[in-house]
């Protein structure tokens, strides 16, 4: 399963993103209530946390812009390297601007690690095996939220915050260390001469990509939207930062053979209908979210939130990889990633504005929606011929159509 990079194995790369993704997936629901500290309100920490994710949006399409400029391999060192010392700074803050500013270099320099570390995947994994592949790089996300849930949680009662962000920025150490001597640049391989004559007269991202953008976003919006409003309400309901954490913790651990389990199957059955199935775990999600008083609906909501999270952003990469041509791979999976960051921009600004003026219901019921409009476009499109699409991408079989 394990495939192996430029003599490296695949393995360094899913570390990489464990470590991002154990300090992100573990601080998420204790950042809303660290902002509170320095008096953020509702609709701060909405804000707060929508210019976390246009600073991640960046992040990942730096490797996009910089393609011609500097190589995978630099732009992962040098990416990698900011987030040491914002998050040793993060626990000394002593005002809201700094902790925003911190967290958005932070979300930045994670924002390119995952982002190089799929177009790495991209590049070397096989199209038979591209599901798997994927759902390995996001297994670090089910990971991080069980493993940094309890252990982030338990740091802060134990030690406090700023103890907390030392030890996570011990553990940053490794990715420049990793992209300095595991790391090599494959090239991308000349096209043959079909492929060549078909991308003169077709554009690099077809159809079926933007497409799948625009859906993927949508529904990450309905998630984003969940996953901060599971923190904020339990907050309003007088939760502890532990129960908090905990939400992370129990949704992580169901999460990680759920996402593993669904690539494998897309290898074999064909991506769309697992695509669809992601979209309607998120409105399971936001649907418990309008219901839930308890702890354990707490746990269910982001639990199915998170699985939806974690294997839509497998499946849709492994799609888009078999989408887009090899000259097209660094930036296609760049866009890919960047939109969705963009989409937690959009999803944490009006969740805060939301729940301060409008309460948690009317949130939570358009975070149902938006997942169902998601699902119905992705199956409506299902069986559509892809003509503008190089061949190997028609002739594809879409599991709609079977």
């Amino acid at each position: 399963m394990l495939k192996r990079i430029t003599g490296r194995p695949l393995l360094y790369l899913f570390v990489s993103n464990l470590i991002v993704l154990f300090v992100g997936m573990g601080l998420f629901p204790l950042l809303p209530l660290y902002a509170t500290e320095f008096g953020a309100s509702k609709t701060i920490v909405g804000i707060y946390f929508a210019i976390m994710y246009m600073s991640n949006a960046a992040g990942s399409m730096l490797p996009a812009w910089l393609a011609d400029r500097l190589t995978r391999k630099g732009l992962f060192v040098a990416g990698s390297v900011l987030g040491i010392p914002a998050l040793f700074l993060l626990g000394r803050a002593t005002a809201l601007w700094q902790v925003v500013i911190l967290t958005s270099a932070l979300w930045l320099s994670g924002g390119m690690v995952i982002g190089l570390a799929g177009v790495f995947t991209g590049l070397y994994a096989s199209r038979a095996s591209r599901g798997k592949s994927f759902s390995l790089m996001s297994l670090p996300m089910p990971l991080g939220a069980l493993i940094g849930g309890a252990a982030i949680g338990q740091l802060v009662t134990w030690r406090g915050y700023a103890s907390m962000f030392s030890v996570l920025g011990f553990m940053w150490i490794a990715l420049p260390l990793i992209g300095l001597f595991v790391l090599k640049d494959k090239p991308v391989s000349e096209p043959d001469d079909t492929t060549a004559r078909l991308s003169t007269s077709q554009p690099q991202f077809g159809g079926s990509f933007y497409l799948l953008l625009g859906l993927s976003s949508a529904s990450l919006v309905a998630i984003n939207a969940g996953r901060l409003g599971t923190s904020l309400s339990m907050q309003a309901l007088s939760f502890s930062p532990n129960a908090i954490a905990s939400s992370a913790t129990v949704s992580g651990l169901v999460t990680i053979p759920v996402t593993f389990l669904i690539g494998a199957l897309s290898d074999r059955l064909g991506r769309e209908r697992f695509l669809v199935t992601t979209y309607l775990l998120a409105f399971i999600g936001a649907l418990t979210l309008v219901l839930a008083t308890q702890l354990w609906q707490f746990w269910l909501a982001a639990t199915s939130l998170l699985v939806a999270l974690s294997a839509s952003g497998a499946i849709s990469s492994a799609l888009a990889t078999d989408l887009l041509q090899p000259t097209a791979l660094t930036r296609g999976l760049s866009w890919l990633k960047g939109t969705g960051s963009i989409a937690g921009v959009i999803s944490f600004t009006g969740t805060g504005l939301l729940l301060d003026n409008f309460g948690p219901v009317p949130l939570y019921l358009l975070a149902m929606v938006l997942p169902l409009i998601a699902a119905v476009g992705l199956e409506a499109v299902g069986c559509k011929p892809k003509r503008f699409l190089p061949l190997p991408a028609r002739l594809h079989t879409d599991f709609f159509c079977m």
